[in-house]
């Protein structure tokens, strides 16, 4: 990931949105929206090579579940962290804090499978 690349587009989205605000104030909501949906798009698909190396290592220590379940994550981490940006940026923060909320909600939803592996060795080990 060129990070060069990144700090650039977002100046210049900025740029623009600060124009788009001045001139069409409605549209400049979507702008941002858009261009942080962009950046999203490119930070994934930059951290791509790593996710390939980071399973074949998990594929071969036994521990790929593990990995799955840190993807889905940080995936569901960076979509609930975008969209609550966007919402505060229209000026909904009541509306980006239940985002964060029911973000961090899904993640300990998906996160039982392992506590209840936890509770299940602790109980195999005190008795």
């Amino acid at each position: 990931m060129n990070i060069i690349s990144v700090c650039a587009f977002a100046i210049v989205s900025a740029c623009i949105i600060g124009l788009v605000r001045v001139l069409r104030p409605e549209l400049a909501v979507l702008a941002a929206a858009v261009a942080g949906v962009v950046l999203l798009v490119y930070v994934v698909s930059a951290i791509a090579p790593f996710v390939s190396f980071i399973k074949g290592v998990t594929a071969e220590c036994g521990v790929q579940g593990y990995f799955v379940l840190m993807l889905k994550a940080l995936a569901i981490s960076f979509c609930c962290k975008t969209s609550s940006e966007i919402c505060r940026d229209c000026g909904e923060g009541s509306l980006a804090s239940k985002i964060e909320l029911a973000g961090k909600a899904s993640i300990v939803l998906i996160s039982l499978p392992v506590v209840q592996q936890l509770l299940d060795i602790a109980k195999d080990m005190m008795g």
